[in-house]
C-alpha cells in the first residue's frame, strides 16, 4: 500500500514505505478483513474473467484465494516486507490453478503496459491516497490498465458525521486503548494490540497509532512496536464526482459485500465500476 504524502515529498512517502514494513510482521494477526469481502472479492474476479490486478496486495489475504480459485492475479504494493510474506504465503500454499506475480510499486503512479480485465483495490486500501491529486492520479492509472468491458471493484469507509466527531482533536498518546489480546501459540506469549487515532476534519485524514506488545505469561512486556497509520477519508458524493471526472461509469454501490443496498445507515461503500464509453480519463 502506497501512503500518498500531504506535501508529496519523497521522504514522506519513503517513510510510509518503512511504516509498512513494519507493519508486514504483525499486519495479518492485527487486521482480519471485513465480513465477506474475501468471498466477494474473489466472486467478483471469477464473473470478470480474464487476467487481473490487485493495487495493495499486502500480505495477499485477498490474493491467495483467488489464485487459488484460479485468478491469474497480478499484485502491486509499495511495500518490500508486505510482498515478502505474500510471497511466503504463496509458496505455504503449493501449487494452485492460479498464477501469482508480484510487482513493487506505488499505486498513486505506476505503469505495467498491460491491461487487465479485473483490478481490484480491497480493504479500504483507496484511503492511503491522502491527497486529492494522489487520488485522480491513481484513478487514472487505474483506467488506462482497464481492458475494454473490464471491471474495477473497490471499498471504502462510509464517513459518518457522528464517527468523525468522536476522535477529532487530542493526543493520541492519552487515547491509547487496548483493543485486543491474542495467543500466538507458536511462540508461547500474547500480544496485546492497544490504538488510538484522531482525525483532522480540514484535511479529511485520520491519523492512527497501534501500539503492539508481545508480553509473555508473566506478564513481562518482551518487546513493542509503535506503528503509525495515516489515512484519508472521502464522502459517498466526493467519490462520486471523483470516478466521474477519472472516466467511470458505476455498475453498482453497495453497503456490505452481500450486495445490500448503500443508504445513510451504511458504514462501507462497495463500487463496481466499468470505463465509461468514449471516456478516457482526464489527464
Amino acid at each position: 500500500m502506497s501512503l500518498g504524502s500531504p506535501d508529496g515529498s519523497g521522504k514522506e512517502k519513503a517513510n510510509s514505505v518503512a511504516a509498512f514494513d513494519a507493519w508486514a510482521e504483525y499486519y495479518d494477526l492485527i487486521h482480519d478483513g471485513l465480513p465477506g469481502d474475501v468471498e466477494f472479492y474473489v466472486g467478483q474476479a471469477l464473473d470478470a474473467g480474464g487476467d487481473a490486478l490487485e493495487l495493495g496486495v499486502g500480505t495477499g489475504r485477498i490474493a491467495i484465494p483467488m489464485v487459488t480459485a484460479g485468478v491469474n492475479l497480478t499484485g502491486l504494493d509499495s511495500s518490500p516486507g508486505m510482498l515478502d510474506a505474500c510471497r511466503r504465503k504463496k509458496e505455504a500454499a503449493g501449487d494452485v490453478p492460479g498464477a501469482l506475480e508480484l510487482i513493487h510499486g506505488d499505486m498513486a503512479d505506476f505503469d505495467l503496459g498491460r491491461r487487465f480485465a479485473f483490478i481490484a483495490m480491497p480493504y479500504r486500501t483507496f484511503m492511503h491516497l491522502l491527497t486529492p491529486g494522489d487520488q485522480r492520479q491513481c484513478l487514472r492509472a487505474v483506467r488506462r490498465h482497464l481492458a475494454p468491458n473490464g471491471r474495477f471493484v473497490f471499498n471504502t469507509w462510509a464517513p459518518r458525521v457522528e464517527a468523525i466527531a468522536s476522535v477529532i482533536g487530542g493526543p493520541l498518546a492519552e487515547k491509547l486503548k487496548l483493543a485486543d489480546r491474542l495467543r500466538v501459540p507458536e511462540k508461547e506469549l500474547n500480544v496485546e494490540h492497544y490504538h488510538a487515532s484522531s482525525c483532522d476534519d480540514f484535511r479529511q485524514t485520520i491519523t492512527e497509532l497501534h501500539v503492539i506488545r508481545e508480553v509473555d505469561d508473566a506478564g513481562r512486556i518482551l518487546r513493542e512496536r509503535r506503528l503509525p497509520l495515516v489515512r484519508a477519508w472521502t464522502t459517498p458524493r466526493e467519490m462520486d464526482n471523483l470516478l466521474l471526472l477519472c472516466g467511470f461509469q458505476v455498475e453498482g454501490l453497495y453497503g456490505d459485500f452481500e450486495g445490500g443496498p448503500f443508504t445513510e445507515e451504511s458504514n462501507e461503500m462497495i463500487w463496481v465500476l466499468e470505463g465509461a464509453p468514449g471516456r478516457p480519463s482526464a489527464q
